[in-house]
């Protein structure tokens, strides 16, 4: 079908929950092929009414004006590739039932000066699709990028400040852990702050002064005094979320992760389990099997139940309409951030 001899692209899926290294890999990938501005086609796949993958295949069979020029074509967020959601508007099976034929048709015999890309912001694949299953028989290369899971993160912080040469002494890589969290935009940003200081030794004052913290760091310290009965920092911590933009109703879910986490770990516990079983069983540090029963004292697995269980008649009735917001949130705290002996 296409008489110009050109070198063979190749196409891809790129999906996963880790929009950093998507990024990363789609700008790899666009520097590779080196497209031209004029060349790169980005389309909205989205939606199942909007779509039309007819036109999208008519951008990837369109030859570049220039022979020795590549042509990309990606497909934003395409609708037929992800896993059912609630709510969101379906294809009737004629239309799925073409949309496949039309893809089969087209990797069958792609245009070898086009690179078509499937690109999923933040989003799994379902591979269970007959979308996916055409892409898998016409061997488009699958990119699936991963979160990094919390335990492993100090190892790939420690190994990007490796790379950078910077040479953090102890307390400044607590700070400096701290304030990127598990979140890895967080973390890029941090290490380009401190390539463009210019120095590679570092102190923790001056991690503090060029990195901020994050949201989710006052959340960490919120959920730990809550559990250690300090209202003060409860409402010191909770404050400066406030400050940050985050709602009650963003803290509520952050909070009852926090409080599951401390239940599974005291229901471990009182089972007979050792910290470095916990941990293993969890998939979580030792030290933050430690930290969490330290800061749990002697209260009991019911009783941080019953608080969990509280926290989501709360949500539930904020969702509802019946509670007000910050009001209900904040009598929650009040009520259950004091360590009752």
């Amino acid at each position: 079908m296409y008489d110009i001899i050109k070198i063979n692209m190749t196409n891809y899926v790129i999906s996963g929950k880790n929009q950093f290294r998507e990024k990363e890999r789609l700008n790899r990938i666009l520097t590779k092929v080196r497209v031209a501005k004029e060349d790169l086609i980005e389309i909205d796949a989205s939606k199942p009414k909007t779509f039309k993958i007819e036109e999208a295949l008519i951008e990837c069979g369109t030859m570049s004006l220039f022979q020795e020029e590549n042509r990309v074509v990606i497909l934003r967020d395409p609708w037929f590739l992800k896993g059912a959601e609630k709510g969101a508007p379906k294809a009737n099976e004629e239309d799925r039932k073409y949309l496949i034929e039309a893809l089969n048709t087209y990797l069958s015999d792609p245009n070898p000066g086009c690179t078509l890309i499937f690109y999923l912001d933040g989003c799994d694949a379902d591979t269970r699709r007959k979308e996916y299953k055409v892409l898998e028989k016409h061997h488009v290369e699958r990119v699936v990028c991963d979160l990094i899971k919390p335990w492993d993160f100090p190892a790939h912080i420690t190994e990007l400040l490796k790379e950078g040469g910077f040479v953090l002494d102890h307390d400044a890589r607590c700070e400096f852990d701290e304030r990127v969290g598990t979140d890895e935009f967080q973390l890029h940003h941090a290490i380009e702050k401190l390539d463009l200081y210019g120095e590679k030794k570092y102190d923790a004052r001056t991690i503090r002064m060029l990195i901020p913290e994050d949201a989710n760091v006052d959340m960490w310290k919120l959920g730990n005094a809550f559990l250690c009965g300090r209202i003060t920092d409860v409402i010191r911590s909770r404050d400066r979320m406030y400050a940050k933009g985050m709602s009650a109703m963003d803290m509520i879910p952050l909070l009852s992760s926090q409080l599951r986490k401390a239940y599974d770990i005291r229901a471990l516990a009182d089972l007979g389990y050792d910290n470095a079983t916990i941990a293993m069983r969890l998939k979580i540090k030792e030290s933050a099997v430690r930290m969490n029963l330290k800061n749990i004292g002697s209260m009991r697995a019911r009783t941080i139940l019953h608080r969990m269980s509280m926290l989501a008649e709360i949500e539930q009735g904020i969702k509802t309409g019946s509670l007000e917001t910050n009001a209900a949130f904040e009598a929650y705290l009040l009520k259950y951030g004091v360590r009752h002996v």
